[in-house]
């Protein structure tokens, strides 16, 4: 395998090669010509001997057909010569002749044969009408395995059919017609062998040959070539379908064919072998100079000293190699030093891009993405490996933003770093907002080579900058609304007094009575306003206790259910198991109120025949209890969602809402230390939840408390 692998191996490999293809293509080129010629040969051959037996068959079967046809139109002496009559041609005294009367009956045969004896009529052979009616004819026919030709001539005087002459023979003095030795002849009538025998998937492929578009009329098929020659002649003539198939068997084809092939195999051998030699005595000449300079080159690797310099001692193309190679190590060397001191640059500037908490990437100048740290892994969602290559702006810019991080990417160009805000996509397919810095990077010769970008997530910002401005805002709001509570009790609550007074009057008139219950109906919604705005404003301490959120449902579902029968909304409440769930620390009546919020908005929200459910399950964290509350409604537009939880704001009628019921509730989770949160889209409902911590056991509040 070594030598193999070698230079000397490869080339002695290519050699070989070439010589086994030569020594291939010579014995199939001269092999080929050669079974052609000796194919050409033995069809001349065979056509020869097929030539010398259909004119035997003519020499025998004309005399034959004469001296029947003769002794038929002389009938005056023809039955008293029947006993001692023959035929002429090869074994024509073994002929059979029959004398018929007009009836088919036998009235004298020739006695050659014992089997004349049975014979007594021939009105049965299908020839006989057309003999009978003055038609001679020759027909050939098989009995009993053996080939026979049978000659019918009418007897006529004076124009009258008075007997039939018949004669029949075999043909046995075709055997005696096959002088060459080695050879084989058959006599085929259509596909059926009269004399010798063949296979019959052979006579097929003969037939087919001589039927098909090339005409072929010889096939080296199995052990033996074999020939079909149709008879002409005297066969011809007088209707017999007869060939000739003249085979010789294949050895005299291929045998000398094959002799030719194993010499030049055996030249081949020795011209490998030689050609063997010669290369290994070549190649170790020429590879010579390469080993002293591979041992060099070994040298260097192993030692790590680049000062090793390899001799030389010729002028050839392999000294030049030599002479290229030291100047490459010189080379080598100065850039080595180079290497070194940028070596440690390098690395700090991997760990600080690796270690940074902003995601950091780098562009070339076609837009692909070259690095991608850590960082940005972990903000987008896609590894590296995935993401190296591909376009930054086509992956995660949306499109609406592209043409701005393009006119980003061509400020940095001129040089100095700019940054702005847009949106991007991440492997989840999620929106979120981000800062994004460009830089340009320049390589040594000072060409820009990519732009540097970094991505910082402002997710937590915006968030942390809304929750401000949403306390500030809810702050004052509170104070406003403490003061304005306070200021209008009073005079709601004189105007509801005089109003129940005047009502409790016998001698009211019935229009003055509907005016004061007026009157008391919208001062009592005046005065669930102002505690409502109370409520929304007070910041005590909530009492707490630990509480079964299934009896809380239940709960619910009771104060509830009269809202959802008017409403034709079916409100189911999904029961969770009492095992399933852990307990919640809260305020029973705060905890209550909130979810009558969310329940209130969902059945005005539902059309009639839709759908409230409501319920609760542990935190996908596991850490606490989330209860939820969807409907089957219209949904919410963006702009309506992010409006919810502004005090006073309300899709609802006028008269209908006050606009508080959201940010109350959300007060009330926030202050049992939960979240909650919103997902809606237009046409597909709303769904609200609730996460609350768990409550912690006695050894763990113990733990908890300082």
């Amino acid at each position: 395998m070594k030598l193999l692998r070698s230079f000397q191996g490869k080339l002695l490999l290519l050699f070989l090669l070439i010589d086994v293809v030569t020594v291939g293509v010579l014995m199939t080129t001269v092999s080929g010509s050669a079974h052609e010629a000796l194919e050409t040969a033995s069809r001349e051959h065979l056509l020869d001997l097929a030539r010398f037996v259909s004119r035997d068959i003519d020499e025998q079967f004309q005399p034959r057909w004469d001296a029947v046809r003769s002794l038929a139109a002389n009938p005056e002496s023809l039955e008293s010569l029947m006993r001692r009559l023959s035929l002429p041609g090869k074994e024509g005294e073994g002929a059979e002749l029959w004398l018929l009367d007009s009836k088919g009956r036998v009235i004298a045969p020739n006695g050659r044969h014992p089997s004349q004896a049975a014979v007594v009529s021939f009105s049965e052979a299908p020839w006989w009408p057309r003999v009978r009616n003055g038609h001679p004819i020759a027909q050939g026919i098989s009995e009993g395995g053996r080939a026979r030709v049978l000659f019918a001539f009418p007897v006529i005087d004076q124009r009258h059919t008075e007997g039939v002459l018949v004669a029949r023979f075999d043909l046995s003095f075709l055997h005696a017609g096959s002088p060459r030795e080695g050879f084989d002849v058959v006599l085929l009538e259509g596909e059926t062998p009269l004399m010798g025998a063949l296979p019959a998937p052979v006579v097929r492929e003969l037939r087919t040959l001589s039927s098909g578009p090339t005409r072929r009329d010889s096939v080296l098929l199995g052990e033996a070539f074999y020939l079909l020659v149709p008879l002409e002649g005297f066969a011809r003539q007088h209707g017999f379908t007869w060939s000739l198939v003249l085979s010789v068997p294949a050895e005299r084809i291929s045998g000398p064919v094959d002799v030719m092939r194993w010499r030049m195999l055996q030249g081949g051998a020795v011209t490998a072998l030689l050609l063997v030699l010669v290369v290994f005595w070549r190649t170790r000449l020429l590879l010579r100079p390469l080993k002293q300079i591979r041992d060099t080159m070994r040298r260097i690797i192993g030692g790590g000293e680049l000062n090793q310099r390899i001799p030389v001692t010729s002028g050839d193309e392999l000294g030049s190699v030599a002479r290229t190679f030291n100047q490459m190590l010189d080379r080598l060397e100065r850039r080595t030093g180079e290497l070194e001191r940028s070596r440690e640059q390098l690395s700090l500037l991997a760990q600080i891009t690796s270690t940074s908490p902003n995601a950091i990437l780098m562009l070339d100048n076609e837009g692909g993405i070259r690095v991608w740290n850590e960082a940005a892994e972990k903000l987008f969602g896609w590894p590296r490996p995935e993401v190296l290559g591909t376009s930054f702006v086509e992956r995660a810019v949306p499109q609406e933003a592209r043409a701005r991080v393009k006119e980003l990417v061509s400020r940095a160009r001129e040089g100095e770093p700019v940054d702005a805000e847009l949106t991007v996509h991440t492997g989840q397919a999620a929106a979120i907002p981000v800062q994004l810095t460009v830089s340009r990077a320049l390589d040594a010769q000072g060409q820009v080579q990519g732009h540097v970008c970094i991505v910082r997530d402002l997710r937590e910002y915006k968030r942390l900058r809304e929750s401000l401005v949403q306390s500030e805002k809810m702050a004052a709001v509170g104070t406003l609304v403490a003061g304005l509570s306070h200021e209008l009790n009073n005079p709601l609550g004189i105007i509801l007094g005089f109003a129940q007074g005047l009502l409790r009057k016998s001698s009211l008139d019935e229009p003055s009575r509907a005016a004061l219950l007026s009157i008391e109906k919208q001062t009592q919604r005046c005065a669930g306003l102002v505690r409502a705005l109370l409520d929304f404003s007070r910041k005590t301490d909530l009492q707490r206790e630990r509480i079964d959120v299934g009896a809380m449902l239940a709960r619910v579902r009771e104060l509830a259910g009269g809202q959802a029968v008017r409403g034709q909304v079916r409100l189911e409440v999904l029961q969770p198991s009492p095992d399933e769930l852990p307990r919640v620390e809260a305020n029973m009546p705060e905890m209550e109120s909130a979810l009558m919020n969310l329940i209130g908005n969902a059945l005005d929200a539902t059309p009639p025949g839709g759908r409230v459910y409501v319920g609760a399950r542990v935190s996908p964290a596991h850490d606490g209890v989330e209860l939820f509350v969807t409907d089957t409604g219209s949904g919410m537009s963006p702009d309506v969602l992010q409006r919810i939880f502004d005090p006073f704001f309300s899709t609802k009628p006028v008269g209908q809402g006050t606009g508080l019921g959201l940010s109350i509730t959300r007060s009330i989770v926030e202050a049992h230390g939960g979240r909650i949160d919103v997902e809606s889209a237009p046409g597909t409902g709303t769904t609200v939840r609730l996460r609350f911590p768990g409550a912690l056991a006695p050894a763990q509040r113990a733990e908890a408390s300082p």
